[in-house]
């Protein structure tokens, strides 16, 4: 199903595409920035489309202005749901490879979790082969970007099948998820690996650590408050943590970099994460 009226963004467009690896619906954006270039558009896929992808391709069409990034197709993977706020229980389903017992026990609305490697089937066999088969583009060297659980799973896929995308933009991961077992997934991988072909590009917040959480939430209830307060994780040390891990393997043809921004907050930092990602994976000036 298409609705092509359902975006305020010129040339861009909303389909409904069900999944038999998930069994459900998801919304997916697509936006067409064809920049300065005649060739095929390499595809830029974006989780948490409710949320993102009239950032990402305002972001994008703006750095084209000065032929900084190549033609793309945005591609937003998202809900029916309106806004993102209206996802946040659903996108728990689909961007986590575990089940998280204690975080269950803090959030009891987002008891569904796991479903990572569904939700990366459908990426894999349902939406990109769909992308293929409906517009001209260059599928070589397309790109992931996901912030805070869509952080999370872009780490899932690259040290499970890299070979789904070509270029990684990993925002604020989630890596306390599950007492850190992405960091069991990098050592499962570095054990049977001696090589990691992609292009990442990770970044954080300096403001994402228990201190700056505690900042952040000072004007929400005294509930919500009290949940960050017990709460106890440092975002921008796992960050730190796994790509050390990940350049001390010495893959060959993984090229990586990361940064962390002062001043930036969790909330805060979504689109310059995004922004810093594209100039990284797409060589532009920096």
């Amino acid at each position: 199903m298409t609705d092509n009226d359902a975006s305020c963004l010129a040339n861009t467009e909303v389909h409904y595409l069900r999944s038999d690896h998930v069994g459900a619906e998801f919304k997916i954006f697509v936006g067409h920035c064809p920049g300065l270039g005649d060739d095929p558009p390499k595809v830029l896929y974006v989780l948490d489309a409710n949320g993102f992808f009239g950032g990402a391709v305002d972001t994008v069409r703006l750095m084209q202005l000065s032929a900084h990034l190549p033609p793309l197709l945005v591609v937003g993977i998202g809900y029916r749901m309106a806004g993102i706020e209206e996802t946040v229980d659903i996108r728990t389903r689909d961007l986590t490879p575990t089940h998280d017992d204690a975080y269950a026990e803090i959030f009891p609305t987002r008891s569904l979790m796991g479903g990572a490697p569904q939700f990366l089937s459908f990426i894999r066999d349902e939406l990109q082969p769909w992308v293929s088969a409906n517009y001209r583009v260059d599928a070589e060297g397309s790109m992931l970007f996901g912030h805070s659980l869509g952080g999370l799973f872009a780490t899932y896929v690259l040290l499970t099948r890299p070979d789904t995308f070509g270029r990684f933009g990993i925002g604020s991961p989630s890596l306390w998820w599950h007492r850190r077992v992405s960091f069991d997934l990098e050592a499962a991988y570095a054990d049977e690996h001696d090589d990691l072909p992609a292009k990442v590009f990770f970044s954080i917040g300096e403001h994402e650590d228990h201190a700056g959480r505690q900042l952040e939430s000072i004007r929400l209830s005294d509930e919500e408050r009290a949940i960050t307060a017990r709460w106890i994780i440092d975002m921008v040390t796992d960050m730190e943590r796994m790509v050390a891990q990940l350049q001390s393997r010495n893959y060959p043809r993984l090229e990586i970099a990361s940064a962390v921004y002062a001043d930036e907050f969790h909330i805060t930092v979504p689109l310059l994460n995004l922004n810093r990602s594209l100039r990284y994976l797409f060589d532009a000036p920096r």
